[in-house]
């Protein structure tokens, strides 16, 4: 689903995304001055995570929906494509920028911790403007709801139409705009700990989206393992890592002390 602009259609998520894009970019390029750190060295590792997140993604939005490809019709074009070219997960996506970070870091001997980590709200900002488009688009659609805020879609290819469906979607675009300037401002406020920044995001998203699987409706797209969707089941070990590691490091420090 998108927009015409004269004979071209520009999709409802694509779009989304490079509003996104922009946004982070502007966000980014107040951050990275305010610390006096090189505009062009986190460009370098904006696209390095860029990259590595699309690969991550689709990786693995193509595991969890292994099942739904037809392997014998994997060398015919257009059905290849179409399943390159649509679908991801976003913590396949925040894995592999993860990678991407890391081979920014081998290649470009860039200090990207330095980087990353105050740049880490540029993440939840794009990922809510992702999820705009979602909304617009109809994928990742919520459970059937009549309530306020309710969506129905009468000519989505994806979500069910003529049904109200709960705004899953725009509720984490909202949330991930609010973890977004939680970080900035703790950012802004603890300039010798932005380190933590990461920690910070991983632990206030991951039970975010933890909740809010509950309220989707799109089981089939999502992989189901023991009553939990796959994202559920990353959103625990990524939140009990994050935690477990906070605890770990901040016993160093006392044990350093004493």
């Amino acid at each position: 689903m998108g927009f015409q602009v004269g004979s071209f259609t520009i999709p409802y998520y694509g779009f989304f995304i490079m509003l996104g894009v922009a946004a982070a970019a502007v966000v980014g390029w107040i951050l990275i001055h305010f610390f006096h750190k090189e505009y062009d060295d986190f460009i370098t590792l904006a696209g390095c995570v860029a990259l590595g997140g699309l690969i991550g993604a689709k990786i693995l939005y193509l595991a969890v929906s292994w099942k739904k490809i037809d392997f014998s019709r994997i060398t015919d074009t257009e059905y290849l494509s179409a399943w390159l070219s649509g679908g991801f997960v976003f913590y396949g996506g925040l894995i592999g920028g993860l990678a991407g970070v890391f081979l920014c870091w081998k290649i470009f001997h860039i200090q990207v911790m330095e980087y990353a980590s105050v740049g880490i709200p540029c993440i939840p900002i794009v990922h809510a403007f992702g999820r705009m488009g979602c909304s617009a688009a109809g994928c990742c659609y919520g459970i059937p709801y009549t309530g306020a805020g309710a969506i129905t879609y009468t000519e989505s290819l994806i979500a069910p139409n003529g049904t109200p469906l709960f705004p899953v979607q725009m509720t984490e675009a909202v949330c991930n705009l609010i973890i977004a300037a939680v970080l900035i401002i703790y950012i802004y406020r603890n300039r010798n700990k932005v380190r933590n920044s990461l920690l910070l995001y991983l632990m206030l998203y991951a039970p975010v989206r933890f909740v809010l699987e509950h309220f989707r409706y799109d089981d089939k797209e999502r992989g189901i393992i023991l009553e939990l969707s796959t994202s559920q089941w990353i959103s625990i070990l990524v939140f009990a890592g994050a935690f477990l590691y906070y605890i770990i490091r901040k016993r160093k420090k006392i044990t350093k002390s004493l």
